[in-house]
This record gives structure tokens, sequence and C-alpha cells, in this order.
């Protein structure tokens, strides 16, 4: 209940009904309307205040949001970039393969240079960060994901072709 000579600030359609009535409804083109004891420089004040802050919180949830595309794009191309890479070594082991096959060479000769998973190929990656020597490419573009050294556990970031002789 209002006491008497109150000022209200009405921002909306304000209609005359029967009765003497005075009804404050929304504007036909579908803007708020408000009612309020404030007066006009302060409800601006506010509402300036609400965009405002509406404003930093979107440029929050803007960057916020830009730093989450970064993020995920960055790692599909590091990850896009470790498969190429598996599959070039790969190719290139093959290709090494083929010519020691074509020039008639024994590569599985020597017993302690065999992968320590297949038992049948010749040892022609290093792993790193740990720097163990013990897989052939055939087996190194098998391991599973994350990719760990057979040997001691530790991850695999990266695998570097190899000639042992």
């Amino acid at each position: 209940m209002l006491g008497v000579d109150v000022q209200l600030l009405a921002i909306g359609k304000l209609m005359l009904v029967g009765g003497g009535r005075i009804v404050l409804s929304p504007p036909d083109d579908g803007h708020r309307y408000f009612l309020t004891t404030s007066s006009k420089h302060e409800l601006v004040g506010s509402l300036k205040s609400v965009a405002r802050t509406l404003n930093i919180a979107r440029w929050v949830v803007g960057i916020a949001g830009l730093a989450a595309v970064t993020y995920f794009v960055r790692r599909a191309v590091k990850k896009y970039k470790t498969q190429y890479e598996s599959q070039r070594l790969l190719a290139e082991l093959k290709d090494r393969r083929q010519a020691a096959a074509a020039a008639d060479m024994d590569i599985t000769s020597s017993g302690s240079a065999i992968c320590v998973v297949c038992l049948s190929q010749p040892r022609e990656v290093v792993l790193l960060n740990c720097g163990h020597i013990c897989l052939c490419g055939d087996c190194s573009a098998a391991l599973p994901l994350p990719k760990l050294c057979p040997i001691c556990r530790q991850p695999v970031d990266r695998i570097i072709p190899t000639y042992v002789s």
C-alpha cells in the first residue's frame, strides 16, 4: 500500500478504465514496463548498471569460449601431427625392410636386436622420453593410447626411427 503524495514513475502503456481506475500494461511493441518510486535518473542509472554487468559477463563468457576452442583445436592439431608422424615412420620402416629384403640381407640375424613385443622383427625405433630401443616399426605404431614404453611403462612423447647395425 502506498502512502499519500508518493510519486510514482510509470513507463509503459497507461490506460484509464471505467470507474476512474488507471491500469499499467506492457507497451504494444513488446518492451518492458516499469512502475517504481525511483526517479527517472535513478531508473536509467540502474538499467545502465545492469547493461554494463551483462556486457562484462558477455565478454568473460566470450573469452572463456575462445580459450576453450583454442585448447581443443591445439589438442586436435597435436593429435593429427602425432598420427601423421606415426604413419610416416611406419612407411619409412617398411621401405627400409623392402630395401633390405631386395639386397637379400638378414636384418633379424642378431638375437638381441629383436622387437620385445612381436619377437620377429628387428628393433627399429627409439622411444622418447625413456630412450629404450625395444620395438619394431609395426609394434610402435600399434601401441595403444596413451603410448607407454613396454620396458619401463613411462609415457612415450615421440618415436624416432633408428638404424641399428
